[in-house]
């Protein structure tokens, strides 16, 4: 399969090799053998051996899940509640809410109510209920909880809750509340791959995964679930603002399968950031250690008492501000490539958390520079009473407070402080799950480069575009324009046939480079831009231009189209590149441009 080519891999054959790659591994708990069968109206059929119960799919069922599909609201919370009728359970009153608008660039859930069921967590045994409330959880302040609890809108064990209970081992808390969730991105979830284990999708930037914080309807397995019909559980996992690559198993076994591969870490993983300044060149790999350091709001930080993490790191191109950058991590921490990134001094430009000014001063965090109170507690600002801020989006003035952060305006109904919508700022991150694959090659998934890692390449493109119209036509040969670039500056331009003889364009641009310069070699750094695959045979005899680029440290080239097989069939020229370790990276939109000048007629 071609990791490079989406529409490739997307076959039956890739769930098979899964199956074949676990197959010694499974000790495996068929979806027959749980001790209920449960379906998915909570009807149980006849015991079977083991304790845990699993839906029609195959997956396991958690208490609180059997818990709201046979209890009410009023029995939760222990007393009648208003216009809520005794015979529909909190997931019947749940399922009720999940009601999509779509908003331009955003997706709406109209306010809801929703009772909240969980179980005490270790490290929430033996704390007061409000201390905890207001320690772990953001989306509400204080007065709030304060209020919920006197109201009699939390409860532990089914019993009302006051200002003073203490949670056990083993407790149920339930909150009820009227639920506001913020917007998420409307764009699409895309469908990569889809059988019946596995459903494969390119999540995008600004969305949940699953139901989390103030976040439930407005997660990709809430969406796929009322809007497709799709049961699906996460095999990995994305922070909220990272688009890309994810793995949805659709069936217990499914899970399992893939579960295994990555705990195993037999898969591949690879990511494209756009970071700030300039990336060093090389194989750089980060294995600093990782803690998360607050929790309430998420930050995590490089600590000598963290946990192990590895992440290696392969500039792409750099345009004189920002630097694209190949990831791979080899441990899966939360926020890891984030914070490696920010620790070596080039933080995702538009990161939120990592690239904030105001939130880390100038040195934004670089080789773990700044306070870990101090920051939590202005990110704890961030949201509410100042907008997110950016690297490469600053908040510099109130002019520029825009995005989600407290209106001052309070609900109608439960009086819960309102927020205005996010901005892109709050939706959008420069960090995408490019390719999946086998570290034994047998299967690979993989999704098209996102737009924002193309955006500071078209330009170069497009001037290479320009080469191109300038070759004279001819029935005997394409017609391709090429650039060489580093840094941003451009070193060298060249067209087919520009130079004597039957010369093509990538080589025309590097012999006028040579010439200029008086040596064979380009700088490191140096990216290629071409109209059209490069070569990777000679009908004429001439080195191929595959072996050209070889010759040189060139790491990355970029191409408008793929080389059709008039002049000489099956080129090449992509695996060979690729297989050194070359980056190519096509670049949509200019296909029909490229044809158009290649096989202009003389």
């Amino acid at each position: 399969m071609n990791p490079a080519n989406p529409q490739e891999d997307n076959n039956p054959g890739v769930v098979a090799s899964l199956v074949e790659k676990i197959e010694a591994k499974e000790s495996g708990h068929p979806t027959t053998n749980p001790r209920f069968k449960v379906s998915t109206t909570g009807k149980r059929s006849a015991p079977r051996q083991t304790t845990s119960l699993y839906d029609a799919n195959g997956f396991r069922i958690k208490r609180q899940q059997m818990d709201a599909k046979e209890t009410t609201p009023s029995e939760q919370v222990g007393q009648a509640i208003k216009g809520v009728s005794n015979e529909i359970t909190i997931a019947d009153e749940v399922a009720q809410g999940a009601k999509y608008v779509i908003d331009g660039n955003l997706r709406r859930v109209p306010p809801y109510y929703f009772t909240y069921l969980t179980f005490c967590k270790e490290r929430w045994r033996d704390r007061n209920i409000f201390e905890l409330f207001t320690s772990e959880f953001r989306d509400r302040d204080a007065a709030y909880y304060k209020q919920a609890i006197e109201r009699g809108q939390v409860t532990v064990n089914k019993k009302v809750a006051n200002l003073d209970t203490i949670i056990r081992n083993g407790d149920q808390i339930s909150h009820r509340t009227h639920k506001h969730e913020p917007p998420v991105t409307s764009s699409d979830i895309r469908i990569v791959f889809e059988d019946d284990e596995l459903c494969v999708i390119d999540k995008p930037s600004g969305m949940p995964v699953h139901p989390t914080g103030r976040y439930r309807f407005n997660s990709v397995v809430q969406i796929l679930k009322h809007e497709q019909n799709k049961n699906v559980h996460p095999c990995n996992r994305l922070d909220r603002l990272t688009s890309g690559l994810m793995f949805l198993a659709k069936s217990g076994k499914g899970a399992d399968k893939m579960g295994a591969l990555l705990r195993d870490r037999e898969v591949k993983k690879e990511y494209v950031a756009r970071v700030k300044g300039e990336f060093p060149l090389g194989d750089i790999v980060c294995e600093e250690p990782l803690l998360t350091v607050a929790p309430k709001v998420a930050l995590n930080r490089v600590k000598p008492t963290g946990k192990p993490a590895k992440t290696a790191f392969k500039r792409i191109s750099y345009d004189g501000e920002t630097s694209i950058v190949r990831c791979r991590p080899f441990t899966g921490r939360t926020h890891q490539i984030r914070v490696h990134l920010q620790y070596l001094g080039h933080p995702i430009a538009n990161d939120p958390v990592y690239s904030n000014e105001w939130v880390w001063g100038p040195e934004l965090g670089k080789n773990g520079a700044g306070d870990d109170e101090a920051i939590a507690e202005r990110l704890g600002h961030i949201g509410r009473s100042r907008p997110a801020g950016t690297w490469i989006n600053p908040v510099i003035e109130e002019s520029d407070f825009k995005g989600e952060m407290l209106t001052g305006a309070k609900c109608e109904v439960c009086e819960t402080d309102l927020f205005s919508d996010p901005s892109s700022n709050d939706l959008d991150l420069w960090l995408h799950a490019l390719t999946y694959s086998a570290n034994d090659k047998s299967w690979s998934y993989a999704t098209p480069f996102p737009e924002w890692a193309l955006e500071p390449n078209r330009r170069y493109m497009e001037l290479a575009l320009e080469e191109a119209k300038k070759c004279e036509g001819t029935e005997t040969a394409f017609s391709v324009g090429a650039l060489l670039v580093k840094d941003g500056e451009i070193l060298s331009t060249g067209y087919s046939r520009e130079l004597p003889g039957n010369t093509h364009a990538e080589q025309c641009a590097l012999e006028k480079y040579y010439e200029k310069t008086g040596t064979r070699e380009v700088p490191e750094g140096t990216v290629i831009y071409t109209t059209m695959e490069p070569c990777s045979e000679r009908l004429s005899g001439n080195l191929p231009c595959t072996d050209r680029i070889l010759d040189t440290n060139i790491q990355t080239v970029f191409v408008g189209v793929l080389e059709p097989d008039t002049f000489v069939a099956n080129n090449v020229g992509k695996k060979k590149l690729t297989d050194a370790g070359v980056h190519y990276i096509h670049i949509p939109g200019y296909e029909e441009a490229c044809l158009a000048a290649a096989t202009k007629k003389p």
